[in-house]
């Protein structure tokens, strides 16, 4: 996990959120946003490489067998598979993620399975392509967990921003 993250994750951190100045909470809640949109960049390719590694082992599964071009050839469909149509009810703030926050996220992801490791599946025994397909697994629900805390916080400083507009305290520059 990178370390603003970390920082932005402990339970510590929205402590004593009554006595924080509002812009303050504004701030941090705007740095959520972009850890979150980073995050969702990066799972996003979690997931597509994922798909790629569950999709020969599926090949595999079924006594298939193919090399890299057959599997190049199958990109479009294997992708498109895990298209949803309705997204998660929130709207992305910005379309590009800061990419201070892409490049240490997209480095582990790399860390875990590298995007060349994609071009050597068909040469992988199947114990290694059943493992990296755990790893991979692993490392997704990890980033999803990390947004789900983020939306939570994400919440929490909406509902104390929703409560000082409700109450008539002084919001400056609202």
């Amino acid at each position: 996990m990178i370390p603003e993250l970390h920082e932005v994750l402990d339970p510590g951190h929205l402590r004593d959120l009554a006595r924080r100045d509002t812009d303050e909470l504004r701030a941090l809640r705007t740095r959520c946003s972009e850890l979150e949109n980073a995050l969702s960049y990066v799972r996003r390719l979690a997931q597509g490489r994922l798909d790629v590694v569950a999709a020969e082992a599926e090949r595999r599964r079924r006594g298939e067998r193919g090399d890299l071009g057959s599997l190049v050839a199958e990109l479009p469909d294997i992708l498109a598979g895990g298209v949803r149509g309705v997204g998660s009810g929130r709207v992305a703030e910005q379309l590009e993620p800061p990419g201070a926050l892409v490049t240490p996220l997209t480095a582990e992801l790399d860390a875990v399975a590298p995007a060349t490791r994609l071009g050597e599946l068909p040469e992988l025994g199947d114990d290694a392509v059943t493992a990296l397909l755990d790893e991979l697994r692993r490392h997704e629900e990890r980033l999803s967990g990390w947004r789900r805390r983020l939306h939570e916080l994400i919440d929490t400083l909406n509902d104390e921003l929703a409560r000082r507009y409700a109450g008539g305290e002084p919001v400056p520059n609202a």
